[in-house]
């Protein structure tokens, strides 16, 4: 049954190819449009702009462990193997809609403070479309 009311962001996950990434705290999705510049003349003084290239993006953040699903060790193996993806921005219950698409690690950052966890960040940038199919 799809979810009702305001979303709990703890329900929402990113699954790399399949695969929940391990003790996140916290994940966004971004989606953007570049724009063309049709200002001329005949605009009074208003700048005018049409659709552009459009992009989308996922980020996360997390404690660093390499026990669990899909760790670190294995966003730092996407990395070096420059390899592409299918990321998923869900709540895995069915119903609700969710975002989709093809993507590669475009950034990790792993963070060691000082008697502090250990955390990580990344971010996916998307190559090709984002799709948002509802979860069945």
């Amino acid at each position: 049954m799809a979810t009702t009311g305001i979303v709990n962001g703890t329900n929402l996950v990113v699954l790399v190819d399949g695969n929940p990434v391990a003790h996140a705290q916290s994940h966004s999705i971004t989606m953007s449009e570049s724009h063309r510049n049709t200002t001329s003349k005949d605009s009074a003084g208003w700048e005018e702009v049409l659709e552009g290239l459009r992009s989308w993006s996922v980020s996360g953040d997390g404690l660093c462990a390499f026990d669990g699903t899909y760790t670190v060790d294995d966003l730092t193996t996407l990395f070096t193997g420059r390899t592409a993806v299918t990321v998923r921005f869900t709540t895995s219950t069915s119903g609700d809609y969710y975002w989709t698409g093809d993507a590669r690690l475009e950034s990790l950052d792993i963070s060691a403070p000082n008697e502090d966890n250990a955390t990580y960040s990344f971010s996916f940038k998307g190559t090709g479309a984002l799709t948002n199919p509802t979860f069945t």
